[in-house]
């Protein structure tokens, strides 16, 4: 997987996000991230999500590596505003069978 990965939202908006390849190394920032996996030379979302603080996707990982994905990938934003946007915009876009959102608009 590569170490950055750029999905367009619903709204058309490109956002960027960094591979976070170790659970222990998530940051306990605020943030969106996604979880995914290659599928016909394609991106597949398995999971999109928000989080007060990144760390609390490693429960999220977990489940979405049993559904399949291969890589997670976290994008930092502090506005809890701007996190549940990106959140809905991903969401309508890509569909995931899993969506978590905690703490998002705090």
């Amino acid at each position: 997987m590569n170490d950055y990965i750029e999905l367009e939202g619903a709204d058309g908006v490109p956002l960027r996000f960094r591979l976070n390849s170790d659970l222990a190394d998530l940051p306990a920032m605020a943030g969106n991230f996604v979880c995914v996996r290659r599928k016909d030379g394609a991106l597949d979302v398995i999971c999109a999500g928000a989080a007060g603080s990144l760390q609390s996707a490693a429960k999220a990982w977990k489940a979405a590596k049993d559904k399949g994905a291969e890589a997670m990938y976290v994008r930092l934003n502090v506005a809890g505003a701007t996190r549940t946007q990106e959140l809905e915009s991903l969401v309508e876009r890509y569909r995931p069978p899993q969506v978590i959102s905690e703490g998002a608009t705090g």
